[in-house]
């Protein structure tokens, strides 16, 4: 199936709304990837490097070539399959966001709990607050079962 991601950048860099409530990953702070369960939505925190990485290729101009499947992500022809992170409840709840037939907004967050800087890429059901945020052209992915 194919899904459109409604993509928001923040029209002050480093502004960014809070994440809220939700349930961290205990096991998250020890691995490349920290996923947060909130309401309607769903955070991956991720080691610097491949932040940047990613922010470039999903919050970027250029649109990327998406795919998620039950146990692999292909972006732009690179395949990530590493087990721990993709048989994670966290891969779980953005898959079904994917998924469900509400749109799905992308942007950045932020949460006081962690440390400064941090930025949360978070899949909502909600759209951000728009007095924080433009919307950037969609992002098509493929959700593959």
């Amino acid at each position: 199936m194919d899904k459109t991601i409604r993509r928001y950048a923040a029209f002050f860099p480093r502004w960014c709304q809070a994440f809220g409530d939700h349930v961290p990953d205990p096991y998250g702070e020890a691995q490349a990837v920290e996923w947060l369960l909130g309401e309607d939505c769903v955070g991956v925190i991720l080691l610097p490097e491949i932040r940047h990485l990613l922010m470039r290729n999903l919050l970027g101009p250029q649109l990327p070539e998406l795919e998620f499947q039950p146990r692999a992500i292909r972006l732009n022809g690179h395949e990530y399959t590493e087990e721990a992170v993709l048989g994670h409840p966290g891969y779980l709840a953005m898959r079904g966001l994917l998924r469900g037939e509400a749109a799905t907004h992308m942007f950045l967050t932020y949460h006081l709990i962690y440390p400064p800087g941090t930025r949360i890429i978070t899949l909502s059901s909600k759209a951000p607050l728009p007095l924080l945020y433009k919307e950037m052209a969609p992002l098509r992915v493929t959700v593959v079962d």
